[in-house]
């Protein structure tokens, strides 16, 4: 927790020449203290993760490279329907029992979700993988294999996102993200430089998905030991008490928004990877990666400023509602933007570092940035709306988004390749920001770009 207040205090002086002080003091309590840590957290962990990546395709070459991003997107879209939605209803309901002292249903909800989600997961894993076996026999066996390991973490993964959704619930944000966003990347660093010393040219996707595991498997058991310190003594001296089906009823929609997102973020490496093979899936996933750089701030405001918005609605305050919006969007554009552009004009030069091979990717880099690009402009429409009640928008929002991405990306990677799958999900990408910032205007009264203040003075 120092290296990460650390990080929080030392970015502060670089919001506030980049956004002015003004709007990080609209920011107030917990949303600017939480976004502030998480943006600190996030840039240390972006690092992380592009030197992994970075290591990895230089090491494993394109082929190799695209094997373990295959894998890696199977297992993180398996998880989605692994964690049963208990992952986004747990921190509504934990913030709930502890405003209200409930700590026996606190303690039922943690005992039930975490039983159903093991269960669930597990039997997902195992046949994914049965059906795998059955249906990549005439594929590379290297792929096979790592699609194995690949579902080896899959209760891992769900297991960490209940944990995580549970300290997000107290309000430890920051301490929910450090084991997987910290510990796990340094770990699986560590276990690369070492792997790369003791086999050498030898080091295949399936040793790469091993390592990853383990390293994951020492971050779990450090966040669980967080968890613990962070559960109150109440409720696990309490006895559980339970109301599933009410528990049931609230997270089959989240699941829903969830895989829908996932789908949308996910569908393009995937069918990549099955049309076309791990070669060019390792290309765009080297270009995709890049264009996530410009959103990592959207990513951590989004994470603290769901509560707030949530209070604020209830008390009827859209005045200051659209305040907040306005300025952590416009914080959001402020570090997008140049980031952005960065990528678009000198994507040549990024994509060089992962190796020559790799920038054939620039124009997807490109297409993906611009989209981000919108993305960020476009704030953080989809907890606006679920933190207010809207949920079956976002749902219809996010499968209209995905059709679109499945269909686009059928018809276009055939001819184009990775330049279509590019543009098959920035297009799916434009079309679930505009729907999703149209219905926020409408349901709550709320522009959610930078422009919002803007408006909202002109109506006055």
């Amino acid at each position: 927790m120092n290296i990460t207040a650390k990080i929080s205090q030392g970015i502060k002086p670089l919001s506030r020449i980049l956004s002015g002080k003004k709007i990080i003091d609209h920011l107030k309590g917990n949303l600017a203290r939480g976004a502030s840590g998480t943006f600190g957290l996030r840039i240390v962990s972006t690092g992380l993760s592009f030197a992994i990546g970075l290591l990895l395709a230089r090491l494993l070459g394109t082929a190799g490279y695209g094997t373990y991003t295959y894998a890696m997107t199977w297992a993180a879209l398996l998880a989605v329907p692994g964690a049963l939605g208990l992952d986004k209803l747990l921190v509504r309901e934990v913030a709930i029992y502890k405003t209200k002292s409930e700590w026996r249903l606190m303690n039922g909800l943690l005992r039930w979700a975490n039983q159903m989600v093991l269960i669930a997961s597990g039997g997902l894993a195992l046949l994914a993988a049965f059906i795998g076996y059955v249906f990549g026999s005439h594929h590379d066996s290297l792929m096979l294999v790592s699609f194995w390991v690949a579902m080896v973490s899959l209760p891992l993964i769900t297991l960490i996102r209940l944990r995580q959704a549970v300290l997000r619930g107290f309000n430890r944000v920051i301490a929910g993200q450090v084991p997987e966003m910290l510990i796990q990347p340094v770990i699986f660093i560590f276990f690369i430089g070492g792997a790369y010393v003791v086999l050498g040219k030898g080091l295949t996707a399936p040793w790469a998905l091993g390592m990853n595991l383990a390293a994951t498997g020492v971050a779990f058991g450090v966040g669980a030991m967080v968890l613990l310190k962070t559960l109150p003594i109440k409720v696990r001296e309490t006895s559980p008490a339970y109301k599933i089906r009410e528990w049931i009823r609230s997270a089959l929609p989240l699941m829903l928004i969830t895989g829908m997102q996932i789908i949308n973020a996910r569908t393009d490496i995937i069918m990549l990877g099955s049309m076309k093979g791990p070669q060019e899936a390792g290309v765009y996933a080297v270009a995709n990666r890049g264009a996530e750089f410009v959103t990592f701030i959207l990513l951590a405001v989004n994470t603290t400023l769901g509560p707030m918005v949530a209070s604020l609605h209830a008390e009827g305050d859209r005045e200051k509602l659209q305040r907040v919006v306005t300025k952590s969007t416009r914080i959001i554009l402020a570090f997008s933007l140049p980031i952005g552009l960065a990528l678009i004009i000198f994507g040549h030069w990024f994509l060089l570092l992962f190796g020559e091979a790799f920038t054939q990717g620039r124009t997807t880099l490109s297409i993906l940035s611009a989209a981000q690009l919108v993305n960020a402009t476009m704030g953080s429409v989809g907890p606006l709306l679920v933190m207010t009640g809207h949920e079956r928008n976002v749902a219809i929002g996010v499968g209209i988004s995905a059709a679109l991405n499945v269909l686009l990306n059928a018809l276009l990677i055939p001819q184009w390749s990775i330049a279509g799958a590019a543009i098959a999900t920035a297009s799916s990408m434009i079309t679930w920001n505009i729907l999703l910032a149209v219905w926020v205007y409408r349901t709550i009264g709320i522009h959610s770009t930078a422009l919002g203040a803007f408006h909202l003075r002109r109506k006055g």
